[in-house]
């Protein structure tokens, strides 16, 4: 008796279907036909922990300016205190300035993953918690600001040339306000005048930025602030700051209030 090969498979699968059903039932391979399959599932509390995701107990906007000049308005979401996620707020089209000017609706959205990831910043275990201090320029500091133009020693024994090796030391706000009034007042005064022009071309300026300085230390100071405070003191703060360091060539030049620098 000749058998073809498709009889000889269809054969084959009839019977290796007939021992896998379980007793006489036969396996049936219809689709059912069921308007919501969740509906008959039988347990769906599975479905509460990705509603829970979202669930937030307030918002508030803020404005991101982590290192660039966008300045985008986001809205953050709380629960328990915690800052869980940022979105757009969609509202650059209402902000105006003094005279009434507003932005375009073409600004929506804004925001970038640098700053929907913000809170992982925050919350970072590598976040500063208080103000620090280089533990090298603190003894700099505290052993009166000696030259570094006319020591050039000194710079390798308070690590001014070996800075990443340095480590820090925790101080109270009070004292790194003091520190920092210190030292703006040493450096203004290190780089006035005829002394600190010739301090400055020993350390390599070229004569003409030495020109442009007109004499006040102030002007050497390079007027910046590091990325996790450059929103608050690098886009405004820094404003009030230069200002301050017109008072402060006053005081350490005794010069007028209309020639200070």
């Amino acid at each position: 008796m000749e058998i073809s090969r498709r009889k000889f498979l269809e054969s084959c699968l009839v019977a290796g279907g007939g021992l896998l059903a379980p007793g006489p039932q036969a396996w049936a391979f219809a689709p059912l036909s069921v308007e919501n399959p969740l509906g008959l599932y039988p347990n769906r509390d599975w479905e509460q922990v990705y509603h829970d995701q979202y669930r937030y107990d307030r918002s508030f906007t803020w404005v991101c300016a982590p290192n660039d000049t966008h300045m985008c308005r986001l809205r953050a979401f709380v629960r328990n205190g915690v800052m869980l996620r940022s979105e757009q707020n969609y509202d650059h089209d209402r902000s105006g300035d003094l005279y009434g000017n507003k932005a375009t609706k073409a600004w929506n959205p804004r925001g970038c993953a640098k700053g929907y990831t913000m809170q992982r910043r925050i919350y970072g275990p590598y976040r500063l918690k208080g103000p620090v201090i280089r533990k090298g320029w603190k003894e700099w500091a505290d052993a009166g600001f000696p030259s570094l133009s006319d020591q050039p020693e000194l710079r390798t024994k308070y690590k001014f040339d070996d800075r990443g090796n340095d480590s820090y030391v925790r101080l109270q706000w009070e004292e790194v306000f003091r520190y920092m009034a210190v030292g703006l007042e040493a450096i203004a005064g290190h780089y006035s005048g005829a002394t600190g022009a010739g301090r400055l071309a020993k350390d390599g300026y070229e004569q003409v930025m030495i020109d442009r300085v007109e004499g006040a230390g102030t002007r050497t100071m390079k007027i910046g602030s590091n990325l996790p405070l450059h929103g608050v003191v690098g886009k405004f703060g820094i404003y009030r700051l230069s200002n301050m360091l017109g008072l402060l060539d006053h005081h350490v030049r005794q010069v007028p209030p209309e020639q200070a620098r």
